[in-house]
């Protein structure tokens, strides 16, 4: 049993691979035996990851890509696919949203989240995924957010919207692709304490006591998650322990859209 989660020899792309969720996953990943591909927006950021990831004794490699830009994920995904030969996992987790009232959002910085986060996956997924149909296996897990599944109320609508989409857009792949091979799966995190929460926390227009309240008061567990948390949901997914899963969204959320 414990072999179900065995990942040696499988080769991973991991977007957003230096932030907290995405290092935490490289990681695991890794510390499974998965040789993984960090890309990130700038060229420390993914080499930074691929050194921690390195430590693990498995290959890696690091990408730098604007994923808010169409031609740079096209290049990418073909040039991991070139390095490592071929890909069984990929997650899509790069982004940072805006937090501002609704009313106050432009049309740019609408477009802007829409693209970081829903139309880079589906770009990722496409191209990935024609190579994985290609041979007829593969995982794809999708970051998603509680934010995609209960109202925030708190000026996220652009992020909430967009991770929506992702919920839907993991649907439809799964039932679209399973006949031939690749799953496609999602995790809705809750507050995970990474750096823009941090960032939040730490700004002096804030009250920072009130805010960790007004987060955790709506998780049942009580407490903020952490990157580390999403591993295991990630590995699970990524492996043959998840094998008759697909099209689902995993909510990592401690219990907060179980009320």
């Amino acid at each position: 049993m414990t072999n179900l989660f065995d990942l040696s020899g499988k080769r991973a792309l991991v977007t957003g691979a230096a932030g907290g969720i995405g290092l935490a996953i490289c990681r695991g990943f890794a510390a499974h035996g998965c040789h993984v591909a960090c890309l990130d927006l700038a060229a420390p950021l993914a080499q930074s990851a691929t050194d921690a990831v390195g430590r693990y004794n498995v290959d890696a490699i690091p990408v730098v890509c604007d994923v808010s830009q169409p031609e740079q994920i096209r290049q990418a995904a073909e040039s991991t696919i070139d390095q490592f030969g071929h890909l069984d996992i990929l997650v899509n987790l790069a982004g940072r949203g805006i937090l501002k009232p609704t009313t106050e959002v432009s049309l740019p910085e609408w477009e802007s989240v829409i693209n970081v986060f829903l139309r880079s996956t589906f770009l990722f997924c496409q191209a990935v995924g024609r190579h994985m149909i290609s041979r007829a296996t593969g995982s794809i897990i999708n970051i998603s957010s509680v934010a995609s599944l209960v109202a925030m109320g708190r000026g996220v609508a652009p992020y909430s919207a967009a991770k929506a989409g992702v919920n839907a857009l993991t649907r439809e792949l799964a039932v679209e692709w399973a006949e031939k091979g690749v799953r496609v799966n999602a995790i809705a995190p809750c507050h995970i304490l990474t750096a823009p929460l941090q960032d939040q926390l730490d700004d002096p227009a804030t009250d920072a006591g009130q805010l960790m309240a007004s987060w955790t008061g709506k998780i049942p567990l009580g407490r903020l998650g952490k990157p580390e948390e999403i591993t295991g949901p990630a590995i699970f997914l990524a492996s043959d322990a998840s094998s008759l899963i697909t099209g689902h969204v995993l909510a990592a959320d401690g219990g907060y859209t179980a009320q």
